[in-house]
């Protein structure tokens, strides 16, 4: 078998292949042999098929089935002789693939490559970072995320009827514009950010405790948060199920106690406000390595293999769909992705895969690993923040085959720190930002590390 390679762009290569005849022969005899030991056709005794009739009948089907074999080991040897770091399967016209007796068996196919990747300028960057500041308004959102931890549903005493204090098991039936509406919903009368449609805990304060096919009617906004529903008539009959008054604790040393991490009030907010310091920095360590990843993708626009970018746009598809809480087999047209949007996600799809492959690069060269200390501190902030057991986590990490990604992932975390480390980094307050309607429905989708991280790796699967 004659290989040989000629460079046709920085990810593509072309492979020019001659197979002599031999050796094509060869295999087309072992293949009707193999088939004759197993084929079964009237008149003839198994095994004992001449081989006219197996080629008269099964030729094209063995031809291909050969070409295709022929196709498969010149790449392979190919890829190993000459170190190619192949990213697809080769391309080969079909008219390439026909076998003539006599005759070499020869064709050209194109293969996408990872290409030279050479990270350059990556020292001494320049990066801006927020200052860390959390308000006192943020710690008072946080105790009073407490008190409502702490908060008691007792049975309502000395009442009749509804109050913002309760708490009710609401049965509805009717319609929202065309929508056919019964089921059972939870609403807290206190939290109308929260109300299932618009006026609803207005409708239901002051209602008798035991009210039953109650009929309501909501005139639901033209600018309402829903576009399904905008502009509509809720009509509907309600029926209280059960209710139950809050009994919010006071907000004093005792609350502190309750909580076990703190003996007062003041202590607690202090370690509240301290926690609230440690998710801040964390977000803005985070925005800090987005923000080291664009501008080292900005000074290195390496080429990127077609079939990478492909795979790249699928990822992020993948992750709308988990955000969606769609099954992995929904297609683009259930989320809605069009050929125009998918085209539109390719630029940005293109620099992920370019920011992996360029990181991947830095952290051969300056040596960073990843140890099982690394894997394991992970680990446990994800079992913590879940409230489970770690060997429970990692037992499912295990299984589901994630920990590659996860490892995958803490070493490009890593790199990025090592470039943070090297870069002049001032503080910066941030720009007000401009709410823009035109992006509310654009399927940008970066990684968060609040989540497991461990599916974002496209090139670093090569």
């Amino acid at each position: 078998m004659q290989v040989r390679i000629e460079d046709v762009s920085p990810v593509e290569k072309k492979l020019i292949v001659e197979v002599p005849w031999p050796t094509v022969d060869t295999r087309l005899k072992n293949a009707y042999r193999e088939l004759a030991r197993g084929v079964q056709l009237k008149g003839f005794r198994k095994g004992k098929v001449p081989m006219p009739v197996l080629q008269r009948m099964f030729g094209k089907r063995i031809h291909a089935e050969v070409a295709s074999q022929l196709v498969r080991e010149s790449f392979i040897s190919a890829a190993t002789e000459h170190q190619l770091e192949a990213v697809s399967e080769p391309i080969v016209e079909a008219d390439q693939l026909a076998i003539k007796k006599g005759q070499p068996f020869s064709f050209e196919a194109i293969v996408e490559v990872k290409g030279e990747v050479e990270a350059k300028e990556y020292d001494g960057m320049e990066l801006t970072r927020r200052p860390l500041k959390v308000a006192d308004e943020a710690v008072d959102r946080a105790i009073d995320q407490v008190r409502q931890e702490q908060t008691e549903l007792v049975p309502i005493e000395g009442r009749d009827v509804t109050a913002r204090t309760d708490i009710v098991q609401v049965k509805l039936a009717g319609k929202v514009g065309e929508h056919d509406i019964d089921r059972a919903v939870m609403i807290d009368l206190s939290d109308a950010a929260g109300e299932p449609l618009p006026g609803m805990v207005e409708a239901l304060i002051g209602l008798p405790l035991d009210v039953a096919d109650h009929e309501i009617k909501l005139e639901i906004a033209e600018d309402y948060r829903e576009e399904s529903i905008r502009g509509q008539t809720a009509e509907l009959t309600l029926s209280i199920l059960e209710a139950r008054k809050k009994d919010v604790p006071e907000l004093d040393d005792e609350l502190a106690k309750d909580t076990g991490r703190a003996e007062t009030l003041d202590e607690l907010r202090d370690a509240l406000r301290k926690e609230l310091e440690e998710r801040e920095s964390d977000e803005i360590q985070e925005e800090l390595r987005k923000n080291a990843l664009e501008e080292l993708v900005k000074r290195n626009q390496i080429p990127i293999a077609s079939s990478l970018i492909d795979r790249a746009v699928e990822m992020q598809m993948n992750r709308f769909r988990m955000m969606l809480g769609m099954p992995a087999g929904a297609s683009g047209e259930d989320l809605g992705f069009t050929d125009d949007m998918r085209e539109k996600m390719r630029p940005k799809a293109a620099d992920e895969v370019r920011g992996q492959l360029l990181l991947d690069d830095i952290a051969d060269r300056e040596k960073v690993e990843v140890g099982e200390e690394d894997v394991e501190n992970y680990l446990l902030r994800i079992a913590s923040a879940r409230g489970v057991p770690l060997a429970r986590l990692r037992a499912e990490y295990d299984r589901d085959g994630r920990l590659d990604g996860v490892r995958f992932q803490l070493r490009q975390d890593k790199t990025l720190d090592l470039l943070i480390g090297r870069a002049t980094v001032t503080e910066k307050e941030p720009e007000p930002e401009a709410h823009d309607h035109d992006h509310d429905h654009d399927h940008d989708h970066d990684h968060d590390h609040d989540h497991d991280h461990d599916h974002d790796h496209d090139a670093g699967e090569e």
